[in-house]
């Protein structure tokens, strides 16, 4: 057994420590059995995660995923709707390997440390329950089942926020916002004073006025005070 202090009696230059440790810094020492194969996959497989290069795949990913919800639209054609059910499909595959590729290299506890995985996380899971019930009404569901589908689907929209996590400058901006959510309350306040003030001025003002011979009262007039306040709102 050779301490530190053994090795630089042996009377070392400081040039030959400095080889040395270069030299045995990278060795690592792997335990037996299952367990040193496990930790042999979990530390590659970190370096991979880690890397600039999957961060900017999973980045690109999110923005053509954002592409392919924004095609989505009323009266499509069966076709065009089927193909981009099965390209979220493989988006949706994708970020859950993410998930669990993340989880087995870091842990849950690292995971949990960045907060922007919190999100990351929730819209996977929320996914996951997706297929889950997409399977569950392939297999004879209800109505209220493909109802809850359209929810869940929702919430592929927080995606999104993802691109955050490669924006550091916005970072920092949604830091000063929590820091400072406390006096947006305030502020809040103070517009809903100023909408109904000139909720009560207008009420005054256009009161019974808005009703034109030719297309009769408008949606947005003064006659009454829910309507006055939604319109100047």
């Amino acid at each position: 057994m050779w301490s530190g202090q053994d090795v630089l009696d042996v009377g070392l230059t400081p040039d030959q420590a400095s080889w040395v440790v270069g030299f045995l810094n990278p060795v690592r020492v792997w335990p037996y059995g299952s367990y040193g194969i496990f930790k042999r996959y979990r530390v590659s497989l970190k370096k991979v995660v880690k890397h600039s290069f999957f961060d900017n795949l999973m980045t690109t990913a999110v923005l053509l995923n954002t592409v392919v919800m924004a095609m989505e639209r009323y009266n499509m054609p069966v076709e065009e709707q089927i193909l981009l059910e099965k390209i979220n499909q493989i988006f949706t595959w994708l970020f859950i390997f993410e998930l669990f590729s993340k989880l087995i290299a870091v842990g849950l506890e690292k995971y949990l440390a960045d907060r922007m995985n919190w999100l990351d996380g929730a819209v996977v899971c929320i996914s996951i329950m997706e297929i889950v019930l997409v399977s569950v009404l392939a297999t004879g569901g209800g109505l209220s089942a493909f109802k809850t589908i359209r929810v869940l689907r929702t919430f592929r929209i927080l995606r999104v926020a993802r691109l955050l996590r490669a924006l550091e400058s916005m970072q920092v901006i949604i830091a000063v916002i929590q820091k400072s959510a406390g006096s947006f309350m305030y502020i809040t306040m103070l517009l809903f004073v100023f909408i109904f003030i000139f909720t009560l001025l207008g009420m005054q003002l256009f009161g019974g006025r808005f009703d034109f011979p030719d297309s009769g009262k408008p949606r947005g007039n003064y006659d009454t005070f829910n309507i006055a306040l939604v319109t100047v709102f």
